[in-house]
């Protein structure tokens, strides 16, 4: 590859809870980014006194000192460089989500032979009504430049930083004009019809939609999982050379069965 893979994840299990995340790095230092989230994040998290009884509470408290340490002296420069942070959590017979940017997590139901996917993780895109006022009430606007495809976020009247999201981990420019590192949560019961759980980096939801993903891995056994989720990346990378010849984002999924 021309660049580094700015993607990362990690994986968590301790007796009857695990915890999982997904990164996906941005800009010239994005996989120092999400590399360094990767290091940090799942440690804030677990070591905060409100784990234990507040998981919600504990999450929003990791992201914004994850992402504090990165405006102070680190050995990159995460000005114009950031990371998504999707982080799940599986633990008393419910599912609890923390994220910032657009590394989905979708949910599969299996409603009396039907499946039926939920995304748990609204991509957080600068056009969105309340992330726009957002932005805009701190001096930021919101643009769709032409020949572009997303709208971005820029510094108002300046051609920068342009982040085609607007909630992420470092951006330490874009966070100076709205874009903010506290994340949306949510907790949702893990009930009978609920069966899988599917997080992964925009290099898997670009071309493929949140019940085309459920539909591909639960045609697979549990016991293939693996199996699942490798066909589910190699159906991304297919999708990317199909739309866009030679350029493929970087592609990570993680896929669990309840």
């Amino acid at each position: 590859p021309e660049s580094p893979n700015q993607d990362d994840f990690f994986l968590l299990q301790v007796g009857e809870w695990g915890l999982f995340g997904v990164l996906d790095g941005h800009g010239p230092c994005g996989h120092d980014v999400s590399l360094f989230c990767n290091k940090v994040l799942p440690g804030q998290i677990v070591r905060d006194p409100q784990f234990a009884t507040e998981p919600l509470a504990a999450f929003t408290t990791a992201f914004k000192a994850t992402h504090a340490m990165m405006a102070g002296k680190v050995v990159f420069d995460a000005s114009l460089s950031g990371t998504t942070a999707t982080v799940v959590l599986c633990r008393d017979n419910t599912i609890y989500s923390a994220h910032a940017g657009d590394s989905r997590c979708v949910l599969g139901y299996n409603r009396g032979g039907k499946w039926v996917a939920e995304d748990m993780t609204p991509d957080h895109k600068p056009d969105n009504e309340g992330e726009k006022k957002r932005i805009h009430a701190s001096g930021g606007e919101v643009r769709k430049l032409a020949g572009d495809i997303p709208h971005r976020v820029f510094a108002k009247g300046k051609m920068y930083p342009g982040l085609a999201m607007s909630r992420s981990l470092g951006d330490n420019v874009a966070h100076a004009v709205g874009v903010t590192e506290v994340p949306d949560t949510r907790q949702v019961p893990i009930t009978d019809d609920l069966k899988l759980v599917i997080a992964c980096s925009d290099g898997v939801w670009e071309f493929i939609s949140s019940q085309e993903a459920v539909d591909m891995v639960r045609k697979y056994d549990k016991a293939k999982v693996q199996e699942a989720t490798d066909n589910l990346c190699k159906e991304a990378w297919k999708r990317w050379i199909d739309e866009e010849g030679n350029v493929v984002d970087d592609i990570t999924a993680i896929v669990m069965w309840l």
